[in-house]
């Protein structure tokens, strides 16, 4: 077999260490790439972040009239759908 002959090694171990090597050069120097995603991503969540705070110091009770009014209506669609049955 190819892959446990003793002649191959350093051949293998050179190309695979020059691939290695290489990908991981792009992957750190794109800005966009792997390292570009998880800076975009911390971006998008400071960004939501601050305009839930924005959200919230404007109308602090607006948010709890939504969570009662989805409750409520979630409350009487099972009743009704119980009452059909």
């Amino acid at each position: 077999m190819p892959q446990l002959d003793k002649f191959t090694y350093f051949t293998q171990f050179f190309w695979s260490c020059l691939f290695l090597i290489t990908f991981y050069i792009t992957i750190c120097n794109d800005g966009d790439g792997v390292l570009g995603i998880s800076r975009i991503l911390k971006l998008r969540n400071q960004l939501v972040s601050h305009r839930e705070n924005k959200i919230r110091s404007n109308d602090p009770n607006s948010l709890e009239d939504i969570l009662r009014k989805g409750f409520s209506t979630g409350v009487s669609y099972m009743y009704s759908s119980l009452f059909k049955v």
